[in-house]
């Protein structure tokens, strides 16, 4: 009862961040950066996406939260979450199944196409900070596909902390602590390029892995948070 939620909330955030619709715009975004001179200007910039990412899917966490809260616990509420839990781990198990290169289903070939010209057009602006602030609102565009290509894990680990006895303080330690783990392989992959100047991605191998291991999960939380949402519970 003491670890559960804390284990959940690095399981999950870990399990979220290995998501191929916001991978793919950093390894690009790095592709971009690797042939410039100014590394100083490399640091900051790639530091400042991950980073506006982050805090983009946390206030998106936190304003979920707050309307749980203030609808407060109604069964039908949690039959609804509890389907989208089913339904998006459901997808995920198909996805691991038949998308063999973990590609990003989010978006066609032209929408992902204009995301790559305002990356280029961002990076290579003369100003620091109009690039600075360019790669913040990027950085936000991103994360609002992103949430789709994510199913529901944000919204099923909100609900979970909306049925947890625990203080609102409490509540946005845990958000906070899922969105370190969120970023975490997003970190690693950027400091590794930034110090070798080469980029090494999350191989598809790994991301398969994560979408199988979430799926299973989701699945399971779902069929919880309907027949017994007592054992998720926590505090």
């Amino acid at each position: 009862a003491n670890l559960s939620l804390p284990a959940l909330s690095v399981l999950l955030g870990f399990i979220d961040g290995f998501n191929p619709c916001a991978m793919w715009v950093l390894v690009f975004l790095i592709s971009l950066m690797i042939g410039m001179k100014d590394r100083k200007r490399m640091w900051v910039l790639g530091t400042t996406f991950i980073i506006a990412s982050g805090v983009v899917y946390y206030f998106f966490m936190a304003a979920w939260l707050n309307i749980l809260l203030f609808i407060g616990f109604l069964f039908a509420v949690r039959l609804v979450i509890g389907l989208v839990a089913i339904g998006g781990g459901a997808y995920s198990i198909h996805d691991y199944y038949t998308n063999k290169d973990a590609e990003c289903k989010v978006g066609d070939l032209s929408e992902k196409k204009k995301t790559m010209d305002k990356m280029r057009a961002v990076i290579n602006k003369p100003s620091f900070i109009a690039a600075f602030f360019g790669i913040i609102a990027l950085a936000a565009a991103v994360n609002m596909v992103e949430l789709v290509c994510s199913a529901g894990i944000p919204a099923v680990f909100t609900q979970i902390l909306n049925m947890a006895d625990i203080s609102t303080i409490g509540r946005y330690a845990y958000m906070a602590l899922y969105i370190l783990l969120y970023m975490i392989d997003d970190i690693v992959v950027f400091v590794i390029a930034m110090l070798t100047l080469q980029i090494s991605g999350v191989t598809a191998k790994y991301t398969r892995a994560t979408r199988l291991i979430g799926g299973i999960l989701m699945v399971l939380i779902g069929v919880l948070m309907i027949l017994k949402p007592e054992w998720l519970m926590f505090g």
